[in-house]
């Protein structure tokens, strides 16, 4: 409970000029430390699955350095792969290296997933937040062969390993809405050793028709994740590869960009419309 109240203050409370530069230097040592290591272990060898049949998405709003990191840490390892960016920014970025499709402000996560989703023409997708970082566990490549050889699988997810502890949240009962819908097949089952899940962490490889026949409700801005699952079940097969990572360095200090992430109240009711009042 102190652990948590401290760290509520460091990040939005009366110690906040203490815990930016303390968690943003964090952060960057963190950052150095990976990068000085993979100076010797990141391969550069061909991944032609990767080049020829996957597309990355992001969706990003306000935090340009932050997409930036991203892009940079996409080119390190692997230099050809494509990526699409919606951007709903008061100023969109256009960098190097990616398609930037230019949205009206404050569009939503949602509509920009859908968007980027619509510009995909590779057979594979993968999903990214802006916040993310590849790293030498970000194996894509290995990912894409597991997913050729297992064909029933819709979608792979990743672990997201959250900086600086490390540490990743576990997905195995992720909550869902309230659903009639049922599994393709039982949570845990073992597909190539990667059990079953109904629901992963925003961190996937999907094959792209199939993603399109569930894709994203517009209406909802911020609180897509248990939506977009909820509507998956019954239609796509979600399994959990823990072998592919990603690393995930949150901004909890920008408070203008904050202050859009926590303005969630038109995605309750859209939300309890959908889901609970016919249930009341």
């Amino acid at each position: 409970m102190i652990g948590k109240r401290l760290s509520h203050l460091l990040k939005y409370g009366r110690l906040r000029w203490l815990g930016k530069p303390l968690y943003e230097g964090l952060i960057a040592a963190e950052l150095a430390w990976i990068r000085w290591r993979e100076r010797e272990s990141l391969s550069f060898a061909p991944t032609p699955l990767v080049d020829g049949n996957l597309t990355a998405i992001v969706k990003t709003f306000e935090r340009p350095k932050t997409l930036r990191r991203l892009i940079d840490s996409i080119r390190r390892c692997y230099p050809n792969l494509r990526v699409i960016v919606a951007d709903d920014s008061k100023t969109p970025s256009f960098f190097e290296g990616m398609q930037t499709i230019a949205l009206p402000y404050d569009s939503g996560v949602s509509l920009g997933r859908q968007r980027a989703l619509e510009a995909v023409e590779t057979p594979y997708v993968l999903l990214l937040d802006d916040d993310f970082i590849f790293y030498r566990e970000t194996k894509l490549e290995e990912a894409l062969q597991r997913m050729e050889k297992n064909r029933q699988i819709d979608i792979m997810g990743g672990e997201v390993v959250n900086l600086p502890s490390f540490k990743a949240l576990e997905y195995k009962n992720a909550g869902l809405h309230p659903t009639e819908s049922r599994s393709l097949i039982a949570p845990g089952t073992l597909i190539d050793g990667m059990p079953v899940y109904d629901k992963v962490p925003n961190f996937y490889i999907a094959r792209t028709e199939r993603l399109r026949l569930v894709g994203w409700d517009p209406r909802i801005k911020r609180l897509d994740h248990a939506d977009f699952f909820t509507r998956a079940k019954g239609v796509l097969l979600t399994v959990m590869n823990k072998e592919l990572k990603v690393l995930h360095a949150q901004t909890p200090h920008n408070r203008a960009y904050m202050q859009k992430r926590h303005d969630i109240q038109q995605d309750r009711t859209v939300l309890r419309m959908k889901y609970y009042l016919g249930r009341l």
